[in-house]
């Protein structure tokens, strides 16, 4: 099974073995992105994103995956400055919980699990993931909190996906890019709301959308597309 995006070692955190390890975040923090044009995105966070990221749904095996698309394509990401920090109004949470994950344990509760080859981890300088005395720091119940929180709405937002799916919701499509000086980049593979589909939902479903809440993200995603300007390349940028 492969790894997720970003995560090349991913271990169980364990208070003996990474007792002495701290968390520095590095000199650039998110370099680790930087060549990703594709960053997973739950829907919960669709209303707080969309007015910043354009949100599309990239298709899987099983389910479409909600996406956030920051670049126009791979090895390019539009929204990590030269000083490798976010340079956009909403910080996704996968990158946010980086580089600690949950991890699944057969008939046992979920672990949180880091990623040993993150550059910003180190033994000199940062914040203490674990009391001398084998306790975890407050910097560490913070990212057992969000990678626990992300994990329930990430399972939430598989339940989002399938749904649209289901309905017929999502239509492919290939995203237009304007630049500055009128030429345009492209992006293919992805899908959006098929809002003709939308408008022909009967009664009942559109009920069960409300109900199940998933119509804010529908919404949110649809407005999210005006976003795409802002994937065209910077000043700075070749």
């Amino acid at each position: 099974m492969s790894s997720p995006l970003f995560y090349n070692r991913v271990v169980p955190l364990d208070s003996a073995a990474h007792r002495d390890l701290l968390l520095t975040g590095g000199d650039r923090p998110l370099a680790f992105a930087e060549g990703a044009n594709l960053i997973p995105a739950l829907s919960e966070e669709f209303v707080a994103a969309a007015v910043h990221l354009p949100i599309a749904f990239l298709p899987g095996a099983t389910r479409p995956a909600a996406v956030f698309v920051v670049g126009t394509r791979p090895g390019n990401n539009v929204f990590i400055d030269a000083a490798g920090k976010w340079d956009a109004g909403y910080l996704p949470a996968y990158l946010r919980r980086y580089p600690f994950i949950m991890g699944d344990v057969p008939e046992g509760e979920p672990i949180l699990c880091i990623d040993e080859s993150f550059a910003g981890l180190g033994r000199d300088d940062g914040q203490r993931l674990f009391t001398e005395s084998g306790e975890a720091t407050d910097a560490l119940k913070q990212a057992l909190s969000l990678a626990d929180n992300y994990r329930t709405a990430a399972l939430r937002s598989d339940q989002f996906c399938d749904t649209l799916q289901s309905m017929g919701l999502l239509r492919s499509v290939t995203l237009d890019v304007k630049q500055a000086d009128g030429a345009s980049n492209v992006v293919h593979g992805l899908m959006v709301l098929d809002e003709e589909a939308f408008d022909a939902l009967d009664q009942e479903k559109l009920a069960a959308l409300h109900r199940d809440k998933m119509l804010k993200p529908i919404f949110a995603h649809l407005f999210s597309l005006a976003a795409i300007d802002k994937l065209a390349p910077r000043p700075t940028q070749a």
